[in-house]
């Protein structure tokens, strides 16, 4: 009886284990499964949030923040009135359209690289006519700055690939011995009419293979060599 009864409480105890165990997994996969929303929920919040932005790259600082922050708002007041656009300009005299540069707080005094201009739009529709608009050519303001570019506002994943692809064409611009190959909306694109290849400037020599300009450009496929 005593054997028996040894024997029921073994297997009760084993299948309590097994419970555990069970439980414990459990709790963990809904722990993951918990993070997974949460960090969707963050990431979709700033993908959100980036549709609505544009991103000016190469426009050079002044003497001082309200200077710098002065000329951009007029920088900005220029494209807009150029553009023709009445809701467009209707939102920047109604102050919704914000513009700073990032980061805020300029940390390294040394560097020679203006920082970003970040532009924010209501809607991503706003945003898309902004930016062609910007597209369209260099005004007076910004025409000395011919590095100078305007595109969306990036992901953590999307400039890790922006860099990667900037740096392939820069490669086959150099074996090429000109300004061959541009990055526009994270594809290569190939010039109809190459240029001279710039000096280096103040703007990393990478970033000489982006542009503002669209005309005469096709999409190429990148070289086996250049996607290793």
């Amino acid at each position: 009886m005593q054997e028996v009864q040894s024997a029921i409480l073994n297997k009760l105890n084993k299948l309590e284990e097994q419970f555990s165990a069970i439980g414990e997994r459990e709790d963990h996969q809904n722990s993951a499964i918990y993070s997974a929303l949460v960090k969707f929920q963050a990431d979709s919040k700033i993908v959100n949030a980036k549709a609505c932005r544009i991103t000016w790259v190469g426009i050079e600082e002044h003497g001082s923040e309200i200077a710098t922050h002065q000329f951009d708002k007029e920088a900005l007041k220029e494209i807009i009135e150029t553009s023709g656009d009445d809701e467009l300009l209707g939102d920047l005299n109604n102050g919704k359209i914000t513009l700073h540069r990032h980061p805020k707080i300029k940390t390294n005094s040394f560097s020679r690289r203006p920082r970003i201009i970040k532009i924010e739009l209501r809607n991503q529709e706003l945003r898309d006519r902004l930016l062609m608009h910007m597209r369209a050519g260099r005004l007076s303001m910004t025409k000395e700055y011919v590095h100078s570019y305007a595109r969306k506002d990036y992901t953590k994943e999307e400039l890790e690939y922006d860099r990667s692809l900037r740096k392939k064409a820069g490669m086959m611009n150099q074996l090429e011995g000109k300004l061959m190959y541009v990055v526009r909306d994270l594809v290569i694109h190939k010039l109809s009419v190459p240029r001279q290849l710039p000096v280096k400037s103040s703007i990393d020599s990478s970033e000489t293979a982006n542009t503002c300009q669209s005309a005469g450009e096709t999409q190429v496929s990148i070289p086996t060599q250049f996607t290793r």
